[in-house]
């Protein structure tokens, strides 16, 4: 058996890297918004918008807290929010951690895609490249349909994709091991 075989019943993943890349990080919501209805029709989008959030709430967390509920399927209460997400430099290095600074100042992201099966229906797992780690963490995604957008939050945009929110970002928020 040759060492690229693969055994019967286990099928290999197919990875694809995606590089999303933000011209300008939004000075308000309504910036922010823009960019939401640019982006989160894709996972790799949606899983960009959320490490931006990141950064916003290390810079304004009121704005951040309102980005984060904007982005996620079920938004933490105030008191989940600031248990969960860290204050000040060690939250904009966890959030830095994600991005790539161009010398335009824009800010990339890579963002790995697998062919692994959700375990559930409408529910999708990509990991964002995070240089603090040298590797890439996980996000969990769920498609809505655009008529949920326009429910929760007025957006009649028309969407090519079913847009996408946060369900699952634990590791997203851990802590660095190295300074970028």
């Amino acid at each position: 058996m040759s060492g690229n075989a693969v055994s019967p019943g286990v099928s290999k993943l197919k990875e694809e890297l995606r590089i999303v890349k933000i011209d300008e990080v939004p000075a308000d919501y309504s910036g922010f918004m823009r960019l939401f209805e640019e982006l989160s029709g894709t996972p790799e989008g949606a899983a960009v918008l959320f490490a931006l959030a990141l950064l916003l709430t290390a810079k304004d967390r009121e704005l951040g807290r309102k980005c984060v509920e904007t982005l996620t399927l079920e938004p933490p209460e105030e008191h989940m929010f600031e248990a969960e997400f860290p204050k000040g430099s060690e939250l904009e290095e966890i959030a830095r951690s994600y991005f790539r600074e161009l010398p335009d100042g824009a800010l990339e992201a890579a963002v790995k895609l697998t062919g692994e099966k959700p375990l559930k229906r409408r529910y999708k797992t990509v990991y964002i490249g995070c240089r603090g780690t040298a590797g890439y963490r996980p996000v969990t995604l769920v498609s809505k349909p655009p008529r949920y957008f326009k429910k929760r939050y007025g957006i009649r945009g028309d969407y090519y994709n079913d847009p996408w929110l946060t369900a699952e970002y634990p590791s997203m928020l851990l802590p660095v091991l190295h300074k970028n």
